[in-house]
């Protein structure tokens, strides 16, 4: 009994030592503080402006779980933006000049990205440069090939067919899916509770599955509410793209192989993690998301010009990335923690927006939340 009584606490203890539950709580705090402030109050507490703020961030999202990845194996991807530009510009020629439908300008672009996270897995595996020189030398010509395509002009309007990844599902739709997050969220967490208690494993305190239960119930009907009149695609895209890779990170050999190459490469290969492999394959996981990421925000904006698209996407992305807590030195970090990074991003950008901030003042606060946010991981790893 003296024994289960001395344990008895660690639950609770992990829980507040969690890194995405604080992260949660600066979120929930952004989101009070401008919901009472007097300038952002009507225009911040809106179903229409939550709705715009999570589709503003699904492209952050959407190469950010990449991103998480490519740092958890202790790499960098510095061309995502400029890569965005060229995903739009191959999409944009092939519907605007060739006539092409959706699908095939999609595909294309999605051949084009998934080539450079080839070409960026070589260069860091084979001829062992640096991930960082690597990625930059990508930052750089992507765009200029984006604008050579182009002619360095603008290319719209988009196809109708193709203007649907940027729009908004039925409300009823939007409510099924809902409904089926709530399902397979609940199902999941009892599900797991069933494996270890069958297993004869110990489990989490019952007031704690409580709370995640709660928690799910919570943000179904936040979902449904803001998305009373139709979630916008480039959300459900981003939460597709984020929980699959949830489940490649924690569910799959990638995922473990990852952790492993994160915390010592050098080990890892010699326990036999096929590290080339792995890195390939996480490089053209990136470039295939970067793709995704092009096209919609080419969608959204029913168009592209290669010289502003992406452009400075790939600070954005590593910014949310270490707000949710992996670790720039590899080995440590989450899917969920960089959702919530991305928001906590999107929601400072669209507060100092509602209170009329000059953006030059914007960019400031934003280098300065990334150096904060890198001086808590560099904190956190010494600690560690």
């Amino acid at each position: 009994m003296a024994v289960a009584t001395a344990t008895s606490p660690t639950p609770w203890l992990n829980v507040a030592s969690s890194r995405e539950l604080r992260t949660v709580f600066v979120l929930l705090f952004m989101w009070t503080v401008l919901a009472i402030h007097p300038e952002t109050r009507e225009a911040f507490v809106s179903s229409g402006n939550f709705s715009n703020l999570t589709a503003q961030v699904s492209e952050i999202v959407i190469i950010g779980v990449g991103m998480t990845l490519v740092v958890l194996i202790g790499g960098i991807d510095l061309s995502v933006g400029a890569g965005m530009a060229l995903a739009g510009v191959v999409a944009a020629k092939l519907q605007i000049d060739g006539h092409q439908p959706a699908w095939v300008a999609v595909s294309a672009a999605i051949a084009v990205c998934g080539a450079i996270g080839a070409w960026h897995g070589l260069l860091v595996t084979r001829f062992g440069i640096p991930p960082f020189i690597a990625t930059l030398s990508g930052f750089l010509a992507y765009r200029g090939v984006g604008l050579v395509l182009s002619d360095a002009r603008g290319l719209s309007p988009m196809g109708e067919d193709f203007q649907t990844l940027g729009g908004r599902l039925p409300p009823v739709v939007s409510l099924a899916l809902s409904a089926l997050g709530l399902a397979v969220g609940t199902a999941m967490i009892l599900r797991r509770v069933a494996r270890r208690t069958r297993l004869g494993l110990p489990n989490p305190a019952t007031t704690l599955t409580a709370l995640k239960l709660g928690a799910i119930v919570v943000t179904t009907g936040f979902c449904a509410l803001i998305y009373k009149d139709g979630v916008p695609v480039p959300v459900v895209i981003a939460a597709v793209a984020a929980s699959a890779f949830a489940f490649i990170l924690r569910r799959t050999r990638l995922g473990r192989y990852a952790f492993a190459i994160g915390g010592n490469t050098e080990a890892a290969r010699l326990s036999g993690v096929p590290v080339v492999k792995v890195t390939m394959a996480i490089y053209i996981g990136i470039g295939v998301l970067t793709a995704l990421a092009g096209v919609v925000a080419a969608a959204r904006t029913n168009g592209v010009t290669p010289g502003n698209a992406g452009l400075m996407r790939e600070l954005h992305v590593i910014t949310a990335v270490v707000i949710g807590g992996t670790s720039l030195t590899g080995g440590r970090g989450t899917m969920l923690g960089t959702v919530i990074g991305a928001l906590i991003f999107g929601t400072l950008s669209n507060g100092m927006n509602l209170m009329g901030v000059n953006s030059n003042w914007q960019l400031i606060v934003t280098g300065q939340i990334l150096l904060g946010a890198s001086m808590l991981d560099a904190v956190s790893s010494r600690k560690k």
